[in-house]
């Protein structure tokens, strides 16, 4: 403890100090200053408090971090001592992105130390992470035959290390290959997901005598975005004979059973869907499926899929989506926040009785989705992203015809939103807006007086007549989309009016 213990003859007598801190220096201001620069090295600097010793004060800093897009004291890594300095400052050289970064700092001289101060607020790193380096040491185990003649093999890999991302998964691509040009077969590449955790796959479906090259890319997400690194490869082949190891004997030979029916063309044995993620102002998803075994090899089946919201926030409703697909995969785009989803797949064949699979999958809220930039979206109080769906409805392509009529001058407006517009928000109308913008020819307003107008069209009516215009002037159009998420960005555009008698398209 802190007090001073002595023998006095028959046992110890304990006594405090009367100034436990006489000459330890104060501890430094817990506030520190981080300035990083563009090579990623970071400088760390605090504020001393002024101490009354001539002793030397040494600062000891230290620092803990975690890995992700958030700060958090339970992933922390221990503290761990980086440097020992006389001055109030010192350079890092090891900072990466995609970390989270606390300091503290203790002064301490020959009389000891106060401690060191509270956990500094956090600094991550505005630097990119760099990708995940590519896997290690690639090899396979061995063969195993099924009892279709084809043969699977396990094949391994070393994890990247002390990377700036954690892999997130790793995608496994093979094909058969050609020795004489060294390139790949004709061939589409086959591919499957193996889990960030899991340094192996098994691939299934080879064939003796052949000659195959395996590629392995590891993927890390940084925000939404994908960061792949280079892919490793293995080149083996497969002897026509050799130590294969035969697939296991069935335990019963005889069997009063009905011989199962083979699986019908196309037949789907598993569905994966990945992870919601928000690319190009859309939430999407990709779907992909296995064939069963035994039509693994056959050649490219057609695949009808469905998909459709059943519960939404909000009570939102939206018509079944269907797509035909001559692959084993599928992007989804343009979900909507907080849904659950009924996904079906089903083969295409001229068979009556081909299995429907089906799966659900729930969208996040929108103030979950994290957009490019680790920002995150901007939603309304029904959970809707406000600034892609608004971006979305902006009126595009606005144009004028004037023509003279009655002394004077009749304007026809028009515009239209891109189809390619989607939102996940009803078109409700549009807002069109007029301004007579003062010259100085005119000096008396128009015979109507009005020099200003504002209306309310149909959600069917991209266009609109406006009548008593004056010739030779400048009026400033504005035209706005209406929607269920209220008001878009306003498309503004000024327009002269010609001479009477005089007609411009």
């Amino acid at each position: 403890g802190t007090k001073k213990c002595c023998p006095n003859g028959c046992g110890y007598t304990c006594q405090a100090p009367a100034s436990i801190h006489k000459g330890v220096p104060l501890k430094p201001r817990k506030d520190m200053i981080f300035n990083e620069d563009t090579s990623g090295n970071l400088q760390v600097s605090w504020m001393s408090k002024f101490n009354v010793t001539v002793e030397p004060v040494l600062y000891i800093v230290q620092r803990r971090w975690n890995y992700g897009a958030y700060p958090s004291e339970d992933d922390s890594t221990e503290w761990q001592t980086v440097a020992v300095t006389t001055e109030n400052h010192f350079l890092l050289k090891d900072t990466r992105p995609n970390r989270w970064y606390q300091f503290r700092v203790a002064a301490i001289n020959i009389h000891g130390t106060r401690g060191f101060t509270a956990p500094s607020k956090y600094f991550c790193s505005t630097r990119d992470p760099l990708p995940p380096s590519s896997p290690k040491n690639i090899r396979r185990g061995n063969f195993t035959t099924n009892h279709d003649g084809t043969l699977n093999v396990h094949v391994y890999w070393d994890s990247p290390q002390d990377g700036d991302l954690a892999v997130h998964h790793y995608k496994v691509f093979w094909n058969q290959w050609v020795p004489k040009k060294r390139v790949l077969s004709a061939k589409k590449d086959n591919w499957k997901i193996s889990d960030g955790k899991v340094p192996e796959t098994e691939l299934e479906g080879l064939h003796l005598g052949t000659k195959y090259i395996v590629q392995v890319q590891a993927v890390g997400y940084w925000g939404q975005k994908r960061l792949k690194s280079t892919k490793s490869r293995l080149i083996f082949e497969i002897p026509i004979s050799g130590e294969i190891s035969k697939p296991p004997a069935p335990i019963d030979e005889v069997s009063n059973e009905l011989p199962i029916a083979h699986a019908v063309p196309g037949s789907i044995e598993s569905v994966d869907v990945t992870a919601p993620h928000y690319s190009n102002n859309q939430l999407q998803i990709k779907v992909y499926w296995k064939k069963a075994e035994e039509e693994s090899h056959a050649g490219a089946s057609t695949y009808l899929i469905k998909w459709k919201p059943v519960l939404c926030t909000g009570n939102i409703s939206r018509p079944e989506n269907k797509a035909t697909v001559q692959d084993t995969h599928f992007v989804i785009s343009g979900l909507l926040f907080a849904c659950k989803y009924k996904i079906t797949l089903q083969p295409v064949t001229i068979w009556n009785h081909a299995t429907e699979v089906t799966t659900f999958l729930t969208t996040p809220k929108c103030s979950s989705i994290k957009a490019r930039g680790s920002k995150r979206l901007i939603c309304d109080r029904d959970g809707h992203h406000l600034s892609s769906s608004k971006l979305m409805l902006r009126p595009a392509k606005l144009a004028a015809t004037f023509k003279a009529a009655n002394g004077s001058i009749k304007g026809e407006f028009h515009w239209h939103v891109l189809e390619t517009q989607s939102s996940q928000h009803s078109v409700t109308g549009f807002q069109f807006s007029w301004v007579e913008i003062p010259s100085e020819h005119r000096k008396s307003p128009p015979e109507d007086g009005i020099i200003s107008q504002t209306q309310i069209l149909p959600y069917d009516q991209p266009y609109v007549t406006v009548e008593n215009l004056q010739p030779m002037t400048s009026y400033r159009i504005q035209v706005q989309v209406l929607s269920t998420a209220g008001d878009g960005p306003a498309t503004s555009k000024v327009f002269q009016t010609p001479q009477i008698f005089t007609t411009i398209s």
